[in-house]
């Protein structure tokens, strides 16, 4: 009768550690999912706001410099970045950015830092005073 009910133990067991493990496979797959969603959205953002302060670069560089400060995600195939440029220097020009990759989609829009035009039209608000 000992025999049996020792048997019981650790069928028991390892179901129990079955379901434990499981748990921890989705812990894990979630916290690299969220680890992806996460770096993908900062290296958008820090591509669009490189963009926005600089004069001299280009859209194309900002989307792939992107792509490799972003480097390879562990839940899908790879990011996919595009960042534009719209507007005219009077109505203000603004930064586009759009993020993909797996089910996650990020887009992005922002006024480029223009300082000199902000001074220029405050001193024409100022002259008509």
């Amino acid at each position: 009768m000992k025999g049996k009910l020792r048997g019981s133990y650790t069928i028991e067991a390892a179901f129990v550690m079955a379901i434990v493990l499981w748990a921890l496979l989705f812990s894990i797959q979630a916290a690299y999912r969220l680890r992806d969603e996460v770096v993908g959205a900062l290296a958008l953002e820090e591509s669009a706001e490189r963009l926005r302060h600089n004069e001299t670069e280009q859209p194309e560089d900002a989307a792939l410099w992107a792509s490799r400060r972003a480097g390879r995600p562990f839940s899908w195939k790879q990011y996919e970045f595009q960042v534009r440029l719209s507007g005219a220097s009077v109505t203000g020009k603004k930064v586009k950015a759009m993020g993909a990759g797996g089910s996650w989609k990020l887009e992005l829009e922002r006024s480029v830092f223009d300082p000199e035009n902000f001074l220029r039209l405050l001193s024409l608000i100022n002259q008509e005073e």
